[in-house]
């Protein structure tokens, strides 16, 4: 059986956008742990975007699996 592992990265963005001058974004943030995680000897298996609203304020969180290659 192989091993799996879970990543999960968290952005929180006030009026409830995206702020492209806050560094690193979600999306960047899920690349380099895809590479970072290659360089371990793990694939990425699965990933989920969550996306939360609240008030004037969103919360995004991506879910990844990473199975051994």
């Amino acid at each position: 059986m192989k091993k799996r592992i879970v990543a999960e990265i968290t952005r929180n963005w006030m009026r409830c956008k995206p702020d492209p001058t806050e560094k690193p974004l979600i999306s960047q943030e899920f690349e380099r742990v895809i590479s970072v995680n290659a360089e371990r000897g793990y694939v990425l298996e699965s990933w989920q975007l969550i996306q939360f609203v609240y008030d004037y304020s969103l919360t995004e969180t991506i879910v990844a699996v990473f199975v051994e290659a």
